[in-house]
Parts: C-alpha cells; structure tokens; sequence
C-alpha cells in the first residue's frame, strides 16, 4: 500500500469554504489512488484553511497525471473554493502543485492537471490529452460569444453579472462594497440647477483629493486647460498640427495675441508649436434624453499653442464641425464667459470621448475580446492561459453610435511594443509549435473588429508582441485612463458629463445664467462625482502590477522571471517618483504600486 501527503487550500474569499462532502482519487500513469473522503477530525475546507490528508494506492501510480476532486451536498448546497491541491509522493518526493482557483457548484466532478506549463505539443499521454479536449469543450459551452451590435467587438453571452459563471463574477466582499458605497453616493435626486458656480462646493465637501482640489481652484485657467490635453485621462487626442483643417478657419490675426512677441501663426506652424484637438467623432451622434429633457453634444475643434512662458494654452475653439454664422470661432480676448463656455464644451467633449473610447472600447472591450478567447481556446495547463487568464451592460444609443464610429484602433504599429520581459519569458528559447494558438487566432480576429490584427500568427516573437500589448492593455493602459477620472471629473465644471442647452451660437449673449442652466444639474453633478470616484479609486481588493493572487505557474524559471520583473517595477516606482519631487501638480498614476494587475471593475 502507498501513502501520498495530500494537502487541499481553501480560497479566502468570503463564502469559499463548504461542509459538503469532498472526494480526492489520484490518477497516475500505472492506475488511480482509492476514492479518499477527505474528512479529519473538527471542520474541513474553511474559509482560509490549507488542511492535509493521507490517499492510498494500492500500489505505485507512477507519475501523477490528474487530482479528481468530487464534491456533493450533505443537507445543503453549499458552494466551494478550491485554490489549489499539492500532492507529496511516498518516501517525502517533491511535492507536485495542481491549480485549481475555481468553484465547485452542485454534485461536481474536477480533474486538475499538474500547474507546470504545457503546449499542446508538449502532450504525449493520451489520458491528458483527452482532459485537454473535455476541458475547452466544457468551458465553450460556459463562455459563450454574444455579438452586442454591429461593429463592436463581441463580447461574453451575458446581460447582467449574476448571468455569468460563478469564477468570473466580482468576489463577494467587492459586490458588497461596490453596492452600499455607490447607493449611498446615489441617494441625491434633485433636479434643480445649482444657482451658481461656487454651489458646485456643495457636493465637493467629503469627496475630494488633492488634484480634484486643484482642478476647483485652477479649472478656468487656459494653461491648465492645456495640461489636460497632456496629462489628464486622455492625452491620445493632442496631435500636432502642421496645417490648419480646412473646416477650422483660423487666421493669423485671430489668435495674434495669444502668441509670443514677434511670430505668426504661420512660423509657428512650420515649428511645429501648434497643436489640434479635434473632436469629429462626435459628430452626428444622437444625443440622450434624461428624465424627459434633452441633453446635447458637441463636435468641437480646439487649437493649442505651445507658448515660451505661458505653456500649451487654447487659442482659438469652434464648437461644430462646419464653420458658418452660427458655429463662430470662440478666442481668448473674447468675453470671459464666452472663452469659459467654449472651453467647458470642449471638456465635456473630451469626457464622452476618454469615457466610451480611451476607457470603455481601448480597454474593456478590447480586453474582454481577449479574456473570452483564452477562456473558450485555451486548456489552464497553456502557458498563454497563465498569462492571462465582465460583460458589458446596455449602453445608450448615443454611446452605441459612437464606439461603432471608433472600433478599429487597438493593435495600431505605434501600440505594438517590444516588450519582450515579465511573463511572457516563460516561452522556450525556440519558436516550437505553435498549433493550439491558430484557433485562438483566429476567433481572436473574427471577433475583435480591430485594425492592426494580422490574420496569420508566424512565430514566438509575433505572439510575445501581442501579449505584452494585451498585458500593457489591461493594467498600465487601463490605469492612465481609469485612475485619474475623479481628480480631473470630481469638480464637474472642469469635465461635465452632460450638458442641457445646446452649445451657444453667439459670443456676445453668454451669460452666468445660461452656463448654469447649461452644467449639469445637482443629481447629475452627484452621479458624475459618485460614479468616477467609484472607479477610479484604488480598489479594496486591488492587485498591484506583478503581485498574482492567483499562482499558476509552479516553475522555478517562471518565478525567476516573475521576481526579475517585480524588481525592474520597484526601480521604475523610485525613478518616477524622483522625477516628480517638488512638482505643484504630480503625475503618479502610472507608478507601478498603483497600477493593478488586471481590469478588475
């Protein structure tokens, strides 16, 4: 008879523990252990617990190929959380890991394979290969396509969370948190408009950090105006601008005194100091009715100037896509409210589109696409399903419109970095085959609606590409556009999420009136400020870049690699930090302890 040292971790999660009835058989190349009842004295498989156990054979399995978990009820259903199963063999051998990181549900029968990494053509034992095939098969029938509109990458068969399989739902501690803070948040329903711009520090009194401080104190200035068109949640909209569109109508003597002494616009030009922010995606988009009233939209087109003393400053905005009598050309020296609202429509703009684009379709959606794939065409045991491995609810028609007009941009050749560190080192030295990732492909490009996918996937370095932009995707990307929403949203005049009057034709009728009636009202200004501190906030279960609850890989050159990457990321902290020593307005969103390590809300 054979012993084998078999130990079983429960998850941490609130819930994950069970009183039900768990089962063990070990299948090995020569034959499989008893059917073991794993039961020791006081309770078993709480909530945290690492408990041990004795499996015997009845005589040498050889090499352990599978762990067969079975678990059924005992008075009641009770769900379970398994982490993993270490498995010791007789005579005190290593002990082999098999990751598990999922929930048993209802009378369940789990194989879980030996956490080493393993292509398909690393595969010989036919037993494993057939757990390979049932594993996607059953995992197929689970996460289902679900194409949500035309145009848009498709994403997981799902209208709501409760509506996906339970390994993919938030945990219970985050469902909780997220629930009673943003319904306390919610509680404000007015809606009456605030009587002025100062009532706005009515709602500012307990939510605030200091650059959503700043913004209050600083939003109307034009320098600042321009910081955000470079360091605020949306820097990809700033291009350099050589030559003026033909549909913004500038001249030279409109914006002579915004620049510097002795230049034109001309020469500034050619310098390369002009810059354009141009909005034209908005353009034609249906606008959103709330509560009965219509809101609007803007397409504006803002011209930047990178003064010598003053920094990159607006000169000149035009609120429509086609300049005429009643799309005027809104300048500084014009009325101060005028300049003011121009700019404030410009920044509402930029909140639709860093929303629904930079944030929504270049991030979530974008990496959804990717997470379904793995799901559906990769085994757990594939080095690419360590790598990696929400669906999205009805959006208005509005934002339907507008990410249909944008969905072709991902894996642009600027994007496709290389970066051939972190994780993705755990390939071999040689290309090998690559067979079980031309069906990932595949779906990959049939599903995503992004430019910049090739149809064809030829080596090692190609594949290394694609996942260091997935990875750079979900966490740092992710983190430039999500972390800074309430600092640059929290004081709603700065970044507006709605706007009840249609953009003004005439500079000279502005008024305050007609900005407050214009800004959203006091519900909407609570809702903006309770939904982007919400998400931008650092999660109570956040994971930081390099740190992976989840431990997969069992190698010792993966974890070599792993302790390599958290290094370079602790000397990347310490260098932005210094870079950022004695800065009035600090840029530390991209410091690596507060990037988390994957799209998590």
């Amino acid at each position: 008879m054979e012993e084998y040292n078999v130990t079983v971790a429960t998850g941490t999660s609130e819930y994950s523990g069970t009183n039900n009835y768990i089962y063990i058989t070990l299948v090995g190349e020569k034959g499989d252990s008893e059917r073991t009842t794993l039961d020791n004295p006081g309770l078993d498989f709480c909530r945290g617990a690492v408990d041990e156990y004795k499996v015997c054979s009845p005589g040498p399995l050889g090499r352990v190929l599978l762990v067969r978990l079975e678990k059924q009820r005992y008075w009641v259903e009770d769900n379970w959380f398994c982490l993993y199963v270490t498995v010791a063999p007789p005579g005190g051998g290593t002990a082999l890991t098999f990751p598990c990181y999922r929930w048993l549900i209802g009378d369940v029968k789990v194989e879980l394979r030996e956490g080493t990494a393993m292509r398909l053509s690393d595969d010989t034992s036919p037993q494993l290969l057939a757990h390979r095939k049932a594993e996607l098969q059953e995992r197929q029938a689970v996460y289902r396509w679900v194409a949500w509109a035309p145009g848009i990458p498709k994403c997981i068969d799902a209208k709501t969370e409760a509506d996906l399989h339970q390994d993919v739902r938030f945990d219970n501690e985050k469902r909780s948190d997220f629930e009673s803070s943003l319904h306390y948040k919610l509680a404000i329903r007015f809606g009456k408009s605030w009587d002025n711009l100062e009532d706005f520090k009515r709602c500012f009194w307990k939510l605030r950090s200091p650059i959503s401080e700043y913004c209050m104190e600083h939003w109307k200035e034009d320098s600042f105006f321009g910081y955000q068109c470079l360091n605020g949640s949306n820097p990809r909209m700033i291009q350099r601008c050589k030559k003026l569109p033909g549909n913004f109508p500038v001249s030279g003597d409109m914006v002579q005194g915004s620049l510097a002494p002795r230049t034109t616009l001309e020469k500034e030009l050619k310098a390369g100091n002009i810059y354009l922010v141009d909005y034209a995606i908005m353009d034609g988009v249906p606008t959103n009715v709330i509560r009965g009233k219509p809101q609007y939209i803007a397409a504006p087109l803002c011209l930047l100037y990178e003064h010598p003393d003053q920094g990159l400053i607006p000169i000149a905005i035009q609120l429509g896509q086609t300049p005429g009598l009643d799309t005027p050309i809104f300048l500084p020296k014009n009325p101060p409210l005028a300049w003011l609202l121009a700019k404030i429509w410009v920044r509402h703009s930029e909140f639709q589109v860093f929303q629904l684009l930079s944030h929504l379709l270049r991030t979530h959606l974008v990496v959804e696409v990717f997470c379904v794939s793995t799901l559906r065409q990769l085994p757990a045991v594939h080095p690419v399903y360590k790598v990696g491995g929400g669906a999205v609810a009805t959006l208005p028609c509005s934002w339907n419109c507008i990410l249909r007009k944008c969905c072709i941009c991902l894996l642009n050749p600027k994007l496709l970095l290389n970066v051939n560190r972190a994780a993705t080192q755990i390939f071999s030295a040689t290309d090998g085959p690559l067979v079980e990732m031309i069906s990932y492909w595949v779906i990959l490009t049939d599903v995503s609606f992004l430019s910049g996918l090739a149809r064809e996937l030829h080596n090692k370095t190609e594949l290394i590409t694609l996942l260091s932009v997935a990875i750079f995707t979900s966490s740092a990307q992710h983190a430039a556009t999500n972390n800074g929403q309430f600092d640059w949203c929290a004081w709603v005049p700065n970044t507006p999420c709605t706007m009840r009057h249609p953009p003004p034709t005439d500079k000279d009728a502005v008024t305050m009136e007609m900005i407050m009636d214009t800004l959203p009202d006091v519900s909407q200004t609570c809702l903006e400020m309770a939904i982007t501190w919400h998400l931008g906030r650092p999660q109570p279960d956040a994971i930081p870049l390099g740190q992976y609850r989840e431990q997969y890989f069992t190698e010792s050159q993966a974890q070599e690699v792993i302790d390599k990457f958290r290094q370079e990321l602790k000397e990347i902290e310490e260098h932005i930090l210094t870079q950022n020593e004695g800065l009035e307005l600090p840029y530390l969103f991209l410091l690596p302890s507060r990037i988390e390590n994957s799209i998590t809300i």
